[in-house]
């Protein structure tokens, strides 16, 4: 589990993704990808409200995969890092429903 999934909702772009007619290796291979590029959405968001020298000790404390001490890193540094960690994941996410629709329209 990663440490930000309490603020990030994958579960509709799952239910999207199950809807299009692909072969199940295909769909495994594009829910990886979303996870992915949510992640990669998310640590931009992070690292964009870091200093260099707090973006080392973010990286150092995260490898830990201690969930609190992220977090009381991480609010330490930004009060509304979570905001801004939800906002951008909301945007990323319309993006990709509107690809899935698009391909489940091709893929009919």
């Amino acid at each position: 589990m990663k440490f930000y999934s309490h603020l990030v909702e994958i579960e509709s772009l799952t239910i999207e993704l199950d809807s299009i007619n692909f072969q199940d290796h295909e769909k495994h291979e594009l829910a990886h990808l979303i996870d992915s590029n949510i992640h990669n959405v998310v640590m931009d968001a992070i690292l964009s409200k870091l200093s260099e020298t707090d973006k080392r000790k973010f990286a150092e404390i995260a490898l830990s995969d201690d969930h609190n001490k992220i977090w009381d890193f991480l609010n330490d540094k930004s009060e509304d890092l979570e905001s801004d960690i939800k906002k951008a994941a909301i945007e990323f996410k319309k993006k990709l429903h509107e690809d899935l629709k698009e391909a489940r329209i091709k893929h009919a």
